[in-house]
């Protein structure tokens, strides 16, 4: 008698979720940090591990958006197209 409430609870909870998922496009919305918020994480880390925030403008669209993204992924990327682009020059 007891597992009664399980199922419209379980009902509701299932409600709730959906909707919230429906609201938002793909039920994930990415929060990027503050300019203050990376200043503070960048005094605290080593130079490799630093967050770099800008404004880009991605492919396919002429609205800029604010990006961040590690020092050392923007440097892996660079290194990644400048060793494709010899590949492709040879």
């Amino acid at each position: 008698m007891k597992k009664r409430w399980f199922l419209p609870v379980s009902a509701l909870l299932a409600g709730i979720l959906l909707s919230a998922c429906a609201a938002k496009p793909g039920g994930y919305v990415r929060k990027l940090p503050t300019d203050a918020e990376v200043a503070q994480y960048n005094a605290s880390v080593e130079p490799e591990e630093r967050i770099v925030c800008r404004r880009e403008t991605p492919v396919g669209t002429n609205v800029p958006r604010r990006m961040c993204r590690y020092i050392r992924d923007i440097e892996e990327t660079s290194r990644f197209h400048r060793e494709q682009l010899k590949r492709a020059l040879r």
